[in-house]
């Protein structure tokens, strides 16, 4: 028996996109350029079209403002851009490192996060004035899940200053619907993380927002990503994105009973548990816990060992399990326990929870054990 509880990581195919996608792999006139003007171009343009229309209604933008990208990072490291001057970026000191990295190398200012991990409209209005540029804050933190409030902050950016708005909707997008939580000026979606393929995002460009291009030479998306588009990604990407509008109601209600059975569980099986987040401002298929009385890595290498796939925090690099800059921020020592992130997604059943509950329980029993062995 395995469980798979890495969503925020990475999320199965659906077999929409999967189904979505075939025709564009199989067919002899898939291959064809988008910017074509033959028939075979102008099939492959419309699916694009088609795809873009649906991006859009689920970010509630105009067709227009949505550029497909490569996925979330350069969809992130094209919204913050290069060269700006030192101050004129603010930015969440919980962000991805694929805003927090670029920003940090050209000055930015960091706004800080309270105890839940919270950028707060009032910690992020001192830091603006006449040279801020771009404001970032994330909408759903990619390791503790916690829903940052994007539409506050967003009110006092443009109150205070001409500043552009960006958000990481990466880990938002399975969630929430982000025509209502996410009115930002700037927007980083991608696939993978509700059932997409990888390697395809987009960036939502609203109210004709002035952004640098990170690729040029082509002309594709507007002059706003040069590149031949992945036909095939693209499709797979929206109709994921479709599935996922159509499910969410019976999703969200169905996986917030199988994480509060997998909360319960853990924590009643394993002393020592303890929430990272409360319930109540987080998403519900992000669940980070810290164990009292183990370490991170053999507690992984444990799990994996009965291939319950998890993490200790994001995936944003291979391999890395090093000090949490998300946990760091909020003011969470980890010195003596080991941070878990269990996440879910559409594919999670109420068998996986229960496996993960028996094998996680096992797992910290049997590093305690040792450790009281070697004393």
């Amino acid at each position: 028996m395995s469980a798979y509880l890495d969503h925020a990581a990475s999320s199965p195919l659906r077999i929409e996109a999967l189904d979505a996608m075939m025709p564009w792999l199989e067919h002899h006139d898939a291959h064809a350029n988008p910017t074509a003007s033959h028939r075979r171009g102008r099939r492959a343009r419309q699916a694009l079209d088609d795809a873009r229309a649906i991006i859009a209604d689920s970010v509630g933008c105009g067709r227009g403002d949505v550029v497909f990208t490569g996925g979330g990072t350069e969809s992130d490291n094209v919204a913050v851009g290069r060269g700006r001057p030192p101050g004129a970026l603010v930015v969440g000191a919980t962000e991805h490192p694929a805003v927090l990295e670029p920003a940090q190398r050209q000055g930015a200012k960091v706004a800080p996060v309270n105890d839940a991990g919270i950028v707060d409209a009032d910690t992020v209005e001192p830091l603006l004035d006449d040279t801020t540029e771009l404001v970032s804050v994330m909408t759903v933190n990619n390791e503790t899940g916690v829903i940052q409030p994007i539409r506050e902050i967003a009110e006092v950016v443009r109150r205070r200053t001409n500043a552009l708005v960006h958000t990481d909707a990466v880990q938002a997008l399975p969630w929430l619907d982000l025509a209502v939580h996410a009115p930002a000026d700037l927007l980083s979606v991608t696939g993978h993380k509700l059932g997409g393929p990888q390697g395809v995002g987009a960036l939502v460009i609203r109210n004709g927002s002035d952004v640098e291009p990170l690729l040029v030479g082509g002309g594709q998306e507007r002059d706003r990503r040069a590149g031949t588009q992945n036909v095939a990604g693209i499709v797979g990407f929206a109709a994921a994105v479709q599935a996922s509008a159509d499910d969410r109601a019976e999703r969200l209600a169905r996986i917030d009973a199988l994480a509060t059975a997998l909360l319960d569980g853990v924590t009643e099986a394993i002393s020592g548990v303890e929430r990272t987040v409360s319930r109540d401002v987080r998403v519900p298929g992000i669940i980070h816990l810290t164990i009292d009385g183990v370490q991170s890595e053999p507690l992984l290498f444990l799990l994996d060992d009965a291939d319950l796939a998890c993490s200790a925090a994001s995936s944003c690099a291979s391999g890395a399990q090093g000090a949490s800059h998300v946990l760091s921020a909020m003011g969470l020592d980890t010195a003596n326990c080991a941070p878990l992130r269990l996440s879910l997604g559409w594919s999670t059943t109420e068998a996986e929870i229960d496996e993960a509950i028996q094998t996680l329980t096992q797992a910290v029993t049997t590093l305690r054990e040792r450790a009281a062995v070697h004393g």
